[in-house]
């Protein structure tokens, strides 16, 4: 299968709505088509993290680009950054910010390393959508963001987690969906690393249900090597234990 989270494959693999062209996994409670699954992902992100109208976000991992564009027509943010791998994803992106007159400033090309460069207790909002949990070092990716976000911010990312710590021997399947396998912790470990960098966990949500397992059998509707996936990530989600979680991490005022 073709890297998924780092081409454009999304845009014509995958029902979308223009412009808010993505490539999560999509929330499926009452959905059957990732065009409405795919939109209703987002919504959820955004209304468990409360997100409020006029407030500067920094997206790591903003892809396609079309998570940018639905926070912009529907919070109006007083200011949009992003972090993206060059290549094609972000090809796209920024063709599409074009055809909208989106300002995304400053739009860093690179690693999540990058955010080095930006500035301290700046923003209100860091959000890794199905993102993060393809970083290495993640404990410093938490640092970081801990660092830009303004006291009262709020970092929100999803993350693949293990149920229990005692299926190492097959980590290494984590790479076929370009995971770091060392990385994957279980959900008590990663709410702890959060805890330690310096923030109060707000929001710890299961969503396994509504999101992997309604994309798993929606897959079975797809192309071919979207089932083929969908049938993978059924088989590695339950040879690992694995869990699936949405995070809010608070920094205290």
């Amino acid at each position: 299968m073709t890297p998924f989270p780092f081409s454009t494959s999304p845009v014509s693999d995958l029902s979308q709505n223009p412009p808010y062209f993505v490539s999560n996994f999509g929330y499926w409670t009452g959905a059957t088509e990732y065009k409405v699954a795919g939109i209703q992902f987002l919504s959820e992100f955004a209304k468990h993290c409360e997100l409020k109208d006029n407030s500067s976000i920094l997206e790591v991992g903003s892809g396609l680009g079309g998570s940018l564009v639905y926070w912009k027509d529907h919070f109006n943010p007083q200011k949009l950054s992003a972090i993206n791998l060059r290549g094609e994803q972000s090809n796209f992106a920024k063709g599409l910010f074009r055809q909208r007159e989106m300002v995304i400033e400053p739009f860093l090309e690179g690693s999540w390393e990058t955010i080095s460069s930006l500035p301290s207790n700046f923003y209100d909002y860091v959000f890794s959508v199905d993102a993060a949990y393809h970083f290495k070092n993640t404990i410093e990716f938490y640092q970081e963001s801990f660092r830009v976000l303004k006291p009262g911010g709020k970092l929100v990312l999803n993350a693949f987690n293990l149920e229990k710590e005692n299926t190492y021997n097959f980590l290494p399947l984590l790479h076929l969906f370009l995971i770091p396998p060392n990385e994957i912790k279980t959900n008590e470990a990663c709410i702890q690393t959060l805890e330690r960098t310096g923030f109060t966990i707000e929001k710890n949500l299961d969503w396994t249900d509504p999101v992997i397992h309604g994309f798993i059998q929606n897959s079975k509707s797809m192309n071919l090597s979207l089932r083929l996936f969908g049938t993978l990530l059924r088989a590695t989600m339950k040879s690992l234990g694995l869990t699936y979680h949405y995070l809010v991490a608070l920094k205290p005022n």
